[in-house]
């Protein structure tokens, strides 16, 4: 099972509400591993008449999802109220220009244009209760939401209830093994969740036969305070015990200087590198879903004989 999360749920929704707006310095990664989600979803026939997005941050993947099924009925959900304002507002027909200038600002990027057809609807909700009724969508998909998750379980569980069977979950997130070279470098960092215990808890919630599988990215920086600021733009420091109160510009150029010391091992030319753990998993929902209660329905049929 997995261990106890070290999480603040208030504190996750405070950070990525104060990221929301600036660039996200995060992006780059964000949507590389959307890249390499999509490709895993080309080998699935699936045809959704409504998809979920768990973690939507500013819709990008929504928008994407129904750019390939523009019939597809798309929600977004995310736990930060100003990210799902932005969504929408990206989101929104007849903005044109300001839209893609806003998108611009905001990601660093034209964004992705929303496909003809329904527009999406954004909400602001919490992982672990979703605000959607029970068997309400045929694709559950969720971008590197998952270390956010206080509770493991309590998450997954919710991902099963709104999935209608013969439904496809689909996700990613960052794996236990991820940023090791920072922990090792001395800098405190949350849990992150870890590739057994998810597809355990997977299966306990009733996903049939998840799949799992694991790559490894190594990033490179040459400054530390860059490098810093970028992970910083993937939730910053939401643990219960986080130190409180600010820095001051001395004590943290002194500690930037120390953490990349102990990077370079010694070589001031040595760029700054740490690694990052990938985890994609899906699974599929079965015909006949587990009740909540966890027990599963038993059908009786009159037995029909035939007349000779």
């Amino acid at each position: 099972m997995p261990e106890p999360s070290d999480l603040d749920r208030s504190a996750v929704r405070r950070q990525f509400d104060r990221r929301s707006a600036r660039q996200d310095p995060a992006e780059f990664l964000l949507r590389e591993v959307e890249r390499r989600m999509f490709e895993r979803l080309d080998l699935v026939r699936l045809e959704p008449s409504r998809i979920l997005d768990v973690g939507c941050g500013l819709g990008d993947g929504v928008r994407r999802l129904r750019a390939r099924w523009p019939q597809a009925e798309a929600l977004g959900i995310d736990l930060s109220p100003r990210r799902v304002a932005q969504a929408r507002a990206l989101d929104r027909p007849g903005l044109g220009a300001w839209a893609q200038g806003l998108a611009r600002r905001l990601t660093g990027r034209g964004g992705v244009p929303a496909p003809a057809g329904p527009l999406a609807r954004y909400l602001v909700g919490d992982a672990h209760r979703l605000p959607l009724a029970d068997a309400s969508a045929d694709l559950v998909w969720s971008n590197l939401a998952f270390q956010w998750f206080d509770d493991v379980p309590a998450a997954i569980a919710e991902w099963y209830r709104v999935i209608r069977p013969e439904g496809l979950l689909m996700f990613s997130a960052f794996g236990v093994d991820s940023l090791a070279e920072l922990r090792r470098a001395g800098v405190a960092l949350p849990a992150l969740p870890d590739l057994h215990d998810i597809g355990d808890a997977l299966v306990a919630a009733g996903f049939a036969d998840p799949v799992m599988d694991v790559e490894r990215l190594t990033i490179t920086w040459t400054d530390p305070a860059r490098m810093l600021a970028e992970l910083r733009a993937l939730g910053g420091d939401a643990r219960r015990g986080r130190p409180r109160g600010l820095a001051t510009p001395r004590r943290r150029d002194r500690a930037l200087a120390a953490l990349a010391s102990r990077l370079r091992a010694g070589d001031p030319a040595a760029a700054l590198s740490t690694s990052v753990e990938l985890v994609y998993g899906h699974a599929w929902c079965g015909a006949r879903k587990k009740r909540l209660d966890g027990y599963a329905p038993v059908e009786f049929r009159t037995r029909v004989r035939r007349a000779r």
